[in-house]
């Protein structure tokens, strides 16, 4: 993800006026995993999710799920991996959650 931001994640708050920070949650069936991401809020969300799924694949083998995966924002509603709306366009603020869930193949 440093790739979409252009510098070293950092911890806490960004001292940059057009970042912010994301909070991702994953289900999956036996676990959660949790990434944290500061980011450019103006970048397009289609871009971020590929950065997203990066991050996700590269903890969990990609052959056990499908290639449908939901992203929902906190107010529940669902955003397609196509959108390519800026972050701050959709309503993303510092230190939301996105939730992402994969889908099992064959469940």
């Amino acid at each position: 993800m440093n790739y979409l931001t252009g510098q070293e994640q950092r911890q806490g708050g960004s001292d940059q006026p057009n970042q912010i920070t994301i909070n991702v949650v994953v289900n999956l069936p036996q676990s959660t995993l949790k990434i944290s991401v500061n980011i450019n809020h103006d970048i397009p969300f289609d871009t971020f999710v590929n950065g997203i799924k990066e991050q996700i694949f590269a903890q969990k083998m990609k052959a056990q799920y499908e290639e449908t995966i939901e992203y929902l924002m906190e107010d529940g509603s669902i955003i397609q991996s196509s959108e390519s709306r800026s972050l701050q366009s959709l309503g993303f603020k510092n230190n939301c959650t996105l939730q992402v869930r994969l889908m099992l193949k064959g469940g």
